[in-house]
């Protein structure tokens, strides 16, 4: 449960919509058992008056008009406004969720699979909405009522009371916690099971092309085919245990009931209690009922509920791979780096990734890394963005340790352009304007011409406008890399990081963004991660990685 407490917690900005659907809430259930209730008492006392003068009967009717209204406009604002809290609670859940991510971006974020994140931004944040709109609201207009209900009863029999609220109390209690229990773990593994077939299923379209091409999508789709089994067969158990929990529910109304009814005609005989008030005490039992019906199948949602509210707090309290400082300095204007012992893994139980790294890279340096694909290459340029911390070692910038700087006060210093740059389902024009929001179109144009992309948007009928597609699909490998290039042209950020920035590119276009790099970097620091030898043409010296061990090669 103190997941779920957790999360309530986060329901207090908007206490007044949740708060006012509980009144409500309230005020319809109340009036929808006395409609019926003084209904049933007003048609027997009518027909046991008859055509008695002294019976009034203009003010029972007025009272049951106000009531119907009531109820009528009571049901339309609690549906309105408890939706809307809930709606309003879940996107203050999204945002509050998508600002524990940034912090885990890129180190403890690189370890959860994109599918499963998604599922836990949709699904499992949509499940919370049970919490308020199925669970807790319904939880507490069902202990009020039955609480009213049982001590109006009093007034007219304490033994119809007391056994109208046992029964009532095995309804509210009894039930559903039984069936909380039987439904636990089929709840439970839904989420588990549509978490994997959400994952599952958006690694084969993106893997689509391929799974074709080796002939495996058949394979895959059998395995996707057998998530989707399992997962309708839970469902099924599951809801089969709330149909027996609603029959058992209304068994038990049925119950309660018959039991109301014998022991109101005994009180009837033995003249406690008059013909129309029988009437009222029969209406009112069947009225409280409806109360109660919703709740099994409401605490059998409990688990599902709790199971993604705990899924959501596993990948939200995951420690940040770096921390920030309390009083941060702010960024000198001179961005000379030096390394000094740094070692560094991803975790105790892993292989050093660097090791013992002593380097120094003063303003204006321009320097190259080569080595073979996990070396530990890319750890240090992330190192030196301050994406990780090392583990032994220090990191200074002019003369202070890169922990003394904010982390995003450090990056707008770094530009950079890496072999996966990404490109957002947007125009070339707001991919562009990531890297320098207010950027005049001036200096996009600047920007756009050194990338070299003069030409490719002159052909374009829409232009700088043209829409790029889902991670830039509608543009070429060559044209994706120059739209990134020239967001880092854009961006003019005094230290340059490249990683393997012409990589899968033909070598035209590798030499043409090469030439492209070498003035742009002729007054900024350059450092490079590359295989290539054109590109060592930008740099005066040269380092190999081998192993997570740095060696000075060459000094051009």
């Amino acid at each position: 449960m103190k997941d779920l407490w957790f999360f309530l917690k986060l329901f207090k900005p908007h206490r007044f919509y949740l708060g006012a659907g509980l009144v409500l809430s309230l005020l319809t259930a109340f009036a929808s058992i006395s409609l019926l209730t003084l209904s049933g008492w007003f048609i027997s006392s009518s027909a046991l008056a008859g055509t008695a003068i002294s019976f009034n009967f203009m003010l029972p009717a007025a009272q049951i008009r106000a009531l119907a209204i009531t109820r009528t406009v009571g049901r339309y604002g609690e549906r309105l406004l408890t939706h809307e809290a809930t709606f309003r609670v879940l996107a203050s859940i999204r945002s509050w969720f998508f600002l524990q991510l940034i912090p885990l971006v890129p180190g403890r974020l690189a370890t959860q699979r994109s599918g499963d994140l998604l599922s836990n931004m949709t699904s499992d944040i949509d499940a919370l909405d049970a919490l308020y709109l199925r669970l807790l609201a319904p939880a507490l207009v069902a202990a009020l009522g039955v609480t009213a209900v049982v001590g109006f009863l009093y007034l007219y029999s304490p033994l119809i009371s007391l056994t109208t609220g046992t029964l009532l109390l095995i309804a509210v209690i009894v039930i559903p916690r039984l069936f909380n229990r039987l439904g636990v773990a089929g709840a439970e593994a839904i989420v588990s099971l549509a978490a994997s077939f959400r994952i599952r299923q958006i690694d084969m379209i993106q893997g689509l092309s391929d799974l074709l091409a080796n002939q495996a999508y058949s394979r895959f789709s059998r395995v996707l085919a057998k998530l989707s089994s399992t997962m309708i067969d839970t469902q099924c158990h599951n809801n089969r245990l709330s149909a027996l929990s609603s029959a058992l529910t209304l068994l038990l109304s049925q119950i309660t009931l018959l039991a109301a009814l014998v022991l109101a005609a005994i009180s009837y005989q033995d003249d406690h209690l008059s013909g129309a008030e029988l009437a009222l005490i029969i209406f009112c039992v069947i009225a409280t009922f409806e109360l109660v019906t919703p709740l099994p199948q409401a605490m059998q949602m409990l688990a599902k509920t709790q199971k993604s509210a705990s899924r959501i707090r596993q990948v939200a309290e995951l420690t940040p791979s770096v921390i920030q400082p309390k009083q941060s300095l702010s960024i000198p204007n001179s961005y000379d780096l030096q390394l000094e012992n740094v070692s560094f893994r991803y975790s105790d139980n892993l292989d050093w990734v660097l090791k013992n790294i002593n380097l120094n890279i003063p303003q204006g340096a321009k320097l190259a890394i080569i080595g073979v694909s996990g070396s530990g290459k890319t750890t240090l340029l992330q190192l030196l963005m301050r994406y990780f911390d090392p583990e032994l070692g220090a990191i200074y910038l002019n003369g202070h340790n890169l922990k003394q700087f904010n982390s995003d006060d450090l990056l707008l210093n770094f530009g950079v352009l890496s072999q996966r740059s990404q490109l957002f389902a947007a125009t070339i024009k707001e991919n562009l304007l990531i890297a320098k929001p207010n950027a005049t179109m001036l200096e996009l144009n600047v920007a756009i011409k050194l990338a070299g992309l003069e030409k490719f948007i002159s052909y374009l009928p829409e232009g700088i406008d043209t829409w790029v597609g889902e991670s830039g699909l509608k543009v070429s490998g060559g044209e994706a890399r120059r739209i990134a290039l020239a967001r880092l042209y854009l961006k003019d950020a005094p230290v340059l990081i490249l990683d393997e920035p012409t990589e899968g590119l033909d070598s035209e276009t590798e030499q043409e963004i090469f030439s492209s790099l070498a003035k742009f970097a002729q007054n900024k620091t350059l450092i490079m991660v590359t295989h290539r030898e054109l590109g060592l043409s930008l740099v005066n010296v040269i380092y190999s990685m081998d192993l997570g061990v740095l060696t000075e090669m060459a000094v051009v």
